[in-house]
């Protein structure tokens, strides 16, 4: 598992991550969007990702190969700028 860190603040899950490509993401429980900030810079928030996909991504030995398996082509996307 790559999870450096979670805070969990009200609604929102956070966790930092160790990955050639991921650097963190956030999750808000309530409305079930997932963001997730890349080493580049670049952030995506994917919409409607259920808490089971998202405990999947937290709980993943590699967070980017099943990001890359599971959500990023499985959700509807679009690029924000930051988490």
């Amino acid at each position: 598992m790559s999870v450096k860190n979670e805070k969990i603040s009200g609604k929102m899950i956070y966790t930092s991550i160790k990955s050639t490509s991921l650097k963190s993401a956030s999750y808000d429980t309530l409305n079930e969007n997932l963001r997730v900030l890349f080493n580049s810079g670049t952030a995506y928030e994917y919409k409607q990702v259920p808490s089971t996909t998202f405990t999947k991504f937290r709980l993943a030995k590699s967070q980017g190969k099943l990001f890359n398996e599971n959500i990023s082509k499985n959700f509807t996307y679009k690029k924000v700028k930051s988490i």
